[in-house]
């Protein structure tokens, strides 16, 4: 495979190129944001944001240290009757041409074959109004999933057998000042995995980068850094 000269925002402590889900979907999203954001470094200092953010937080680490007493009773039974698997917060490195994506798989669960590990299913936790949300994690531009299928079969050589978001009910508006609160409802999104999808997805991810890739790069020649 060749080896593209990516030059991205973001690298690691050995000096790589690399980029996150959340970079990718930005720049999907709004170009002029992820460059406001990665390009000149400027912060999106918004609180309602945060707050946004701090209550994903939540419900994540209530799942990864299996502690759920910041909740309510009510809220907290709730969040254990929904899919939670046997590790969390596992770290990915999707190797691509030139660069990698790095991520973090909110759950998943190992099984064995003929004397091989693999990951035999992952799950993304995902807070929100469902109805409104559902369809975003339905569609497929959403490749969050796909990306973590990829990474752990580059890992195993295997691909993960199922794959799914848990998008768990939260009302309220943190820009209108209301507070943020579980509605004690759950949509679970399968999301199939395949080889023929995955490789759908990391086309268009290696598309993406390089177009940020570009971008970066005239811009570091603007300023006169290259």
């Amino acid at each position: 495979m060749s080896k593209k000269q990516l030059i991205l925002p973001r690298t690691d402590e050995n000096g790589d190129y690399y980029i996150s889900y959340s970079q990718l979907s930005k720049w999907k999203r709004s170009k002029r944001d992820y460059m406001r954001n990665y390009f000149f470094g400027e912060k999106d200092d918004n609180a309602a944001l945060q707050l946004y953010g701090d209550f994903g937080t939540k419900v994540g680490e209530s799942y990864e240290n299996n502690d759920f007493s910041v909740w309510e009773d009510d809220e907290a039974e709730f969040l254990q009757t929904l899919p939670s698997l046997d590790e969390f917060e596992r770290v990915i490195r999707l190797k691509m041409d030139g660069f990698y994506v790095l991520g973090y798989i909110d759950t998943n669960t190992e099984a064995e074959s003929d004397g091989f590990k693999y990951v035999k299913e992952l799950a993304d936790y995902k807070t929100g109004d469902i109805e409104k949300r559902s369809p975003e994690y339905e569609s497929e531009d959403y490749w969050q999933v796909d990306i973590y299928a990829a990474a752990l079969a580059q890992e195993y050589g295997h691909y993960p057998e199922k794959g799914s978001v848990v998008l768990i009910g939260r009302s309220g508006n943190a820009f209108a000042g209301e507070d943020l609160n579980l509605t004690l409802e759950a949509a679970i999104i399968d999301r199939p995995i395949s080889m023929e999808r995955c490789d759908v997805v990391l086309a268009q991810v290696q598309e993406v980068a390089e177009e940020i890739s570009a971008y970066y790069t005239a811009y570091l020649k603007l300023i006169g850094l290259i």
